[in-house]
């Protein structure tokens, strides 16, 4: 299965009220395992960058003048997506900029709509309940980040995301895999019931005259105890 990780970095924090997306990242998996292959843009917002948001991400009015605007690389955004489970911390944040910024694009397309949607941040408040779980602590917490970060990256981000996805979901995996291994030949109970009674040799043995003798008297003791009778001594009787 094709996965895809997410993040955007923006101009601030409300999609409706005019703010843009300046930055995309994406890292691609395949059956689980990093591809390489990557999506890292960044974005004209067509307005200017607060400076409290630059103090987040480092990026800066002059880096992003000259650059592409969303618009002209919409499709190519789209390709990259398409089809993929989409991978994101707190991804409702990443969906509303998005699909806002293809909306203004005059594109048609919305993510829900072409990929599958997984929050990572759903996934761990779910496993850690009252503990923080925004992506430098649970990175921290999962192993797969030693250090301190600078400024937010979307690619970095990106990669962070799928990282934790992989760690969250491992023993998940692990238990698939240990099923499917069962049912190709490894041994499991699907196997023992498949096997064939053909060419057994099966004991038989048959009643001696005493024997009989001795099963119709105790099925008619049982009879002689009943208040109703024995329904089946009738059969037995007649066989």
């Amino acid at each position: 299965m094709r996965h895809v990780a997410v993040d955007v970095e923006t101009t601030g924090l409300d999609a409706a009220g005019g703010d843009r997306v300046i930055s995309v990242g994406c890292v691609e998996l395949m059956k689980r395992q990093l591809t390489g292959r990557t999506f890292h843009r960044l974005v004209n917002p067509e307005r200017s960058i607060p400076e409290a948001s630059s103090r987040v991400h480092g990026i800066t009015n002059e880096q992003v003048f000259g650059q592409s605007r969303f618009s002209d690389l919409a499709g190519e955004f789209l390709d990259f997506v398409r089809g993929a489970e989409l991978l994101g911390h707190n991804l409702e944040f990443d969906r509303s900029f998005l699909d806002e910024e293809l909306r203004r694009a005059g594109r048609e397309e919305r993510l829900e709509q072409l990929c599958g949607l997984t929050c990572t941040l759903k996934m761990a408040r779910a496993r850690y309940p009252n503990q923080r779980n925004n992506l430098d602590a649970l990175s921290f917490r999962l192993g797969v980040a030693s250090e301190s970060r600078g400024y937010h990256d979307a690619l970095e981000d990106a990669r962070l995301t799928a990282d934790v996805w992989l760690q969250m979901t491992r023993k998940q995996a692990e238990l698939k895999m240990d099923a499917d291994t069962s049912d190709g030949g490894g041994g499991g109970a699907s196997e023992a019931q498949a096997l064939s009674r053909q060419g057994l040799a099966l004991a038989r043995f048959e009643p001696s005259g005493d024997d009989l003798e001795r099963h119709r008297e105790m099925l008619e003791m049982i009879d002689g105890k009943s208040e109703q009778g024995a329904a089946w001594l009738k059969d037995f009787k007649e066989a």
